[in-house]
């Protein structure tokens, strides 16, 4: 049976107790029906994962007492800083769980001139530490260690302006004089790489881009929805630079 992992924001130690939130507690028992005894994997972004065993599980407080500590060296040697519109729940969280499967490090989402979507900046925490959990909980699945970093949304211009200059800079666009992935180097460390929205980006912001530094780059003869040109240009950055290759 495979071990569990259950991200928890706590202080972890070898041989120390640890005691679970009322989600995680919720979790190992009524959904993967755990009891004292069993062993558990916990992490809290550091880059380690804490092996333990089940105090308690069945009352409060619900107890994980760890054995020893494991450095896992899962992380991508290319560190990828993904810049992607703000879109409905369902589709945002596809797109987040997908990038932090595929290896990126950092995302900024954006509000650019065809997003169809807003952020109320009176909702902005609890929206930032719902996709905080989302990043977590697909982090949890695919036994990532280190959680990619989620900036607050910005305005697509000024996450563009803000892009590090000292990287490969990518943007994708369906326009047909668009380059290749071939026209960038065959070396790299860190790209930025910024998907548009369903309506796509505007003349305007895409030449903003290109005066920026970015190269626009085609995804292919067919327009793609966001959620699959998310997953098509991480996969293309990882292949040309990162660990698929």
């Amino acid at each position: 049976m495979r071990i569990p992992r259950i991200f928890i924001e706590a202080d972890l130690k070898p041989f120390n107790t640890v005691r679970l939130d009322r989600k995680a507690q919720k979790h190992l028992k009524d959904v993967l029906r755990m009891t004292a005894g069993n062993q558990v994997i916990l992490f809290n972004g550091n880059g380690y994962d804490y092996q333990g065993v089940i105090n308690t599980l069945a009352k409060k407080p619900a107890l994980v007492e760890i054995t020893h500590s494991a450095r896992v060296s899962n992380e991508s040697a290319l560190a990828i800083h993904l810049l992607q519109p703000v879109c409905r729940s369902e589709k945002m969280h596809w797109c987040l769980q997908k990038a932090t499967e595929l290896g990126v490090n950092k995302i900024t989402p954006f509000v650019s001139a065809r997003v169809n979507a807003s952020i109320n900046r009176q909702h902005l925490a609890k929206k930032m530490r719902h996709w905080q959990a989302v990043i977590a909980s697909a982090s949890e699945q695919c036994g990532r260690a280190s959680l990619p970093i989620i900036e607050a949304p910005l305005l697509f211009n000024d996450a563009v302006s803000a892009a590090a200059t000292d990287t490969v800079r990518l943007i994708a666009s369906p326009v047909k004089t668009s380059g290749s992935i071939k026209d960038t180097p065959l070396a790299a460390k860190q790209c930025i790489c910024a998907i548009g929205p369903e309506g796509g980006f505007t003349h305007d912001e895409l030449s903003h881009a290109q005066t920026a530094g970015f190269l626009a780059i085609a995804m292919g003869p067919r327009m793609l929805r966001l959620e699959t040109a998310v997953i098509a240009a991480l996969t293309v950055c990882q292949l040309r630079w990162g660990d698929f290759a």
